[in-house]
């Protein structure tokens, strides 16, 4: 008995926490979307409040995280601006104020004055920088009723006016209600299509609680609005111009000595680098752990005997080709750990096991952390041809340009305004990112580059006459030097080379659709799959979608509200 009533008193302070005493019985949003690249906002809610309150508050969020089509991620910024509340006093921030918070309260009532019974609050206000704007269409995606309001809302009315000349139908415009998430269309409402309007209404008994949101989406032609973009005005910002000059200055002089490589002469090589592999030679050629260097380790997998690749046919009318990698031996423990990520990736940790086979679209949304890290470890792996002198300074700088960044900034802000201050820090991040680069060769990784800068030559501009000597010392030439061919970005180039010199493909690499492949498939045949390769090792999972691509709660306009 005590215990219940511990639960009941617990469950009652949570109730009288998140209670508001007060309920929307009908809102309404009129939204009009304006060539120029904003739209208008006017929000109707007549509510009851159930005891004595001041007013209500609403929350909108500006800033979002964002993914794009290809997985990369962003901070999106919106701004609100214009906002009114006709009949009652209200506190909004300044405009430098919101560019400096992830969410604008607009505070609505007097201090001095409580209301109770049922009221009427109308809000305006004005969206800047909220459209998608994608290659093949301009996305509208507002949350006209957010999932934060700590109240339920009882009738819900919306009408979205979009430009003259764009016509919103069912193909085009979607509603989404319910938790977030809620990728399916609403039933909950009823829609209506006039002109260039969409409009919709709750239907009898429709309620969304706190926690449930309603999100329109609408894509829009290429072109039928425009993309708000801001303009600074440096000229007139002379100070703060002044101290990012000091900054590049400053920066550079480091650079100059401890980021700049040694002029570098190339050495003629036919071979490349004895005991280094591709995805090492990719790395040192550029400074960089691209991907690619690391799908290089395959054909050079191959070269070696360890794997066998087989080009697989479609399957049925629309499918696509697929490709097999068979485990024909183990990789040498001894190997470089970027290379035992990778295999191991592959056919697990049992290397005794072979003919292990893996299908390349298996990899897909799955194999995209293995690569990541191998990534890191090939990083690592390549410090030894470096100076450890710039990498120490290169993470000195790292600390020194963060707190430029942040003294700066607010020293920008206080004597100048937030447009030096948004210039400050972006300065500051453009030369955090240049730091990436702050890195310098040391003699050994000097001469090795001498030695790869003359190989990558030699695959460029190699002659027909010193290719078959080449090839008459070392049959196999060709499939050995495959996997540098592709760390270069060369591997096209470099097969057109062979394809009249009258040499088989490697063995390595077959086809289920062809008993024999001649130079020229192989080089498509394999070229398609390392493509396809690439594509399916590094690609990473996205929400699911289904109708306009859009769910509830998923657009701008986030946020909600509640009384005080």
């Amino acid at each position: 008995m005590k215990n219940s009533y511990y639960f009941f008193l617990f469950f009652l302070t949570i109730n009288m926490c998140w209670a508001q005493d007060f309920t929307v019985k009908n809102y309404t949003v009129d939204i009009t979307v304006h060539p120029e690249g904003y739209f208008d906002v006017v929000e109707n809610y007549d509510l009851n409040f159930e005891i004595p309150k001041h007013g209500i508050y609403r929350i909108i969020q500006t800033e979002y995280d964002l993914v794009d089509s290809k997985g990369a991620e962003a901070t999106r910024k919106i701004r609100i601006s214009k906002i009114k509340v006709p009949d009652y006093k209200f506190e909004a921030p300044f405009d430098f104020v919101q560019k400096l918070q992830d969410n604008l309260e607009i505070k609505i009532g007097d201090k001095d004055i409580t209301l109770v019974g049922p009221q009427h609050y109308e809000i305006k206000y004005r969206v800047h920088n909220a459209l998608l704007f994608e290659d093949s269409q301009i996305r509208f995606y507002w949350n006209i009723k957010p999932e934060d309001w700590l109240a339920d809302f009882h009738q819900i009315s919306f009408t979205i006016k979009l430009p003259e000349n764009i016509y919103p139908s069912k193909e085009n415009s979607f509603v989404y209600s319910g938790d977030r998430g809620t990728a399916t269309t609403t039933t909950d409402m009823q829609f209506y299509y006039t002109d260039n309007e969409f409009s919709g209404t709750s239907k009898s008994g429709f309620i969304s609680h706190p926690g449930q949101s309603v999100t329109v989406l609408i894509n829009l032609p290429p072109g039928s609005v425009k993309e708000e973009k801001p303009f600074w005005p440096f000229w007139d910002k002379y100070g703060w111009v002044f101290l990012i000059g000091i900054m590049l200055t400053a920066f550079s002089r480091i650079w100059w000595k401890f980021g700049r490589d040694k002029r570098v002469i190339a050495t003629t090589s036919y071979y490349p680098p004895d005991k280094i592999d591709p995805a090492m030679v990719g790395f040192l050629i550029n400074d960089r752990e691209d991907n690619s260097d690391l799908i290089a380790l395959i054909p050079y997998w191959g070269s070696k005997g360890l794997i066998r690749l087989e080009e697989m046919s479609k399957k049925g009318l629309f499918g696509s080709k697929d490709t097999k990698i068979i485990r024909l031996q183990a990789l040498p423990v001894d190997s470089p750990s970027y290379e035992l990520e990778i295999f191991r990736g592959l056919f697990g940790d049992n290397n005794n096991v072979v003919g292990t086979e893996v299908l390349v679209s298996s990899l897909k949304d799955t194999f995209y952390t293995k690569m990541i890290k191998a990534r890191s470890q090939l990083k690592e792996s390549a410090q030894p041809y470096y100076e450890a002198e710039s990498k120490k300074m290169q993470g000195i700088m790292y600390v020194a340009l963060i707190a430029l960044a942040i003294g700066l900034t607010l020293g920008g802000l206080f004597f100048w305004g937030p447009l030096a201050a948004v210039a400050i820090v972006g300065f500051c991040i453009l030369l955090i990112f240049v730091n990436r680069f702050m890195v310098k060769k040391n003699a050994k990784g000097n001469e090795l580059l001498s030695e790869l800068k003359g190989f990558k030559r030699f695959i460029k501009v190699a002659e027909e006459n010193r290719l078959k000597m080449l090839l008459k010392d070392d049959p196999h030439y060709f499939e050995n030097t495959l996997g540098y061919a592709l760390a270069f970005g060369l591997f096209d180039q470099w097969a057109k080379k062979f394809r009249d010199l009258n040499i088989p493909p490697p063995d390595w690499y077959t086809s289920t659709s062809s008993s024999s492949l001649t130079m020229n498939q192989f080089s498509k045949s394999f070229s398609n799959a390392m493509a396809s390769t690439k594509s399916n090792m590094v690609s990473s999972p996205s929400s699911s979608s289904s109708s306009g691509g859009g769910s509830s709660g998923g657009g701008f306009g986030g946020g909600g509200g509640g009384s005080w």
